[in-house]
């Protein structure tokens, strides 16, 4: 009677233990769940496109596979129906293949793209969408949390100029643009190459968030004169913008070119009155 007692108390035992590893198996529901964050997009044409505001949803399905769903206002909508998933040490990684609808307008085409993801936990995650029929290979690479500032800003932005001094107000020249650039350390460098205005060149802008809103300062010198009579005059820059590079104002003001001129681009065309 005692054997058997021990018997079936040794049997339960095994089937508790057998039972609580099954419980603790790791689950694509372990990672279920909205992730927020930005984009890093890159190709054959260009590189470190960022996209603030991005939002990747994985979902288990029955079968025990993740469903990966991707809507982009800047690069599409991305599915991907059955990534497998494995874990190590806490850490998950998921990896499948999918499609992607891409186009503008009316003009949208389906195309093919791989998937992979690591996952430590819902704040911290890295995913990758590559798709290899769209601009010699499109590879967006997705990070949880903040856009950083140099990378969001980076690009170029396209607008007309107001011009203003001591002998003129409201002077507008449409298509007018700049190029910033992550100099790598948190700074831009800002190039503004005007026809009307000249070059004006900022090695190394300061950027900052407050809100939703960002602004960048700066200053360095600018060449300004006609035929040989060019002279390199001192400038400011400074600049607002949201996360969308949308609604933006750029200013450079060079105290001593006649009387204080201040050049601000904004975007879009130049008011009507002005033509």
């Amino acid at each position: 009677m005692k054997f058997k007692t021990i018997l079936t108390m040794a049997v339960a035992a095994l089937c508790s233990a057998a039972c609580s590893d099954e419980e603790t198996l790791p689950a694509v529901a372990d990672i279920a769940g909205s992730y927020e964050g930005y984009t890093l997009a890159g190709c054959a044409y260009f590189q470190n496109t960022c996209a603030a505001a991005e939002t990747v949803t994985v979902a288990e399905n029955p079968d025990g596979t993740a469903n990966v769903t991707f809507t982009s206002g800047s690069w599409g909508e991305f599915s991907i129906p059955n990534a497998r998933m494995s874990e190590n040490g806490g850490t998950y990684t998921l990896t499948g293949s999918g499609q992607t609808k891409m186009g503008m307008g009316g003009n949208v085409s389906s195309y093919d793209c791989t998937y992979t993801a690591v996952i430590e936990f819902r704040q911290k995650a890295q995913m990758q969408f590559k798709v290899s029929g769209v601009m010699g290979g499109l590879t967006i690479d997705f990070t949880t949390g903040e856009a950083p500032a140099d990378l969001l800003l980076a690009g170029t932005w396209e607008g007309y100029t107001n011009a203003g001094c001591t002998y003129f107000q409201n002077r507008y020249t449409d298509d007018e643009s700049l190029k910033m650039t992550a100099n790598g350390d948190g700074t831009l460098a800002v190039v503004f190459e005007s026809a009307t205005w000249g070059t004006f060149r900022v090695a190394e802008a300061a950027v900052t968030k407050s809100g939703d809103e960002y602004t960048f300062t700066g200053e360095g010198t600018v060449s300004m004169g006609m035929g040989d009579n060019v002279k390199d005059y001192a400038f400011t820059m400074t600049g607002k913008s949201n996360a969308a590079k949308d609604d933006f104002s750029i200013t450079f003001n060079a105290p001593a070119v006649m009387g204080g001129l201040t050049i601000t681009l904004l975007p879009g065309k130049a008011p009507a009155a002005a033509e």
